[in-house]
């Protein structure tokens, strides 16, 4: 008995320890995901063409990135080249165009 007690300890300890995986990100990390990729962008402002925009998604928790050419290419393109993250949805995006005709 005392056997089974100390293994059912340790399979505790080593769960508080550790953590469980299924626990919720958090905002704060989602923020630094949606940070670095803002680093990125700001660094290499020439590898900007695909990128529409990209926001935290508090309530799905999740980082949203804009692909305007949204193909499974591009995103693991996205994942190797800028952050790979479980937490990061694509979706498509839209250029914009920010001159305006005066």
């Amino acid at each position: 008995m005392k056997k089974i007690l100390t293994i059912v300890l340790c399979v505790f300890m080593l769960a508080v320890t550790t953590g469980c995986n299924n626990e919720e990100v958090g905002v704060k990390e989602l923020n630094k995901i949606n940070d670095k990729i803002t680093e990125f962008y700001i660094n290499n402002n020439d590898k900007a063409g695909n990128l529409g925009s990209h926001y935290v998604d508090e309530e799905n928790k999740v980082v949203v990135v804009e692909l305007i050419n949204n193909t499974k290419e591009e995103q693991e393109k996205f994942r190797k080249e800028i952050i790979d993250s479980e937490y990061i949805k694509f979706v498509q995006g839209e250029s914009y165009n920010t001159k305006t005709n005066e």
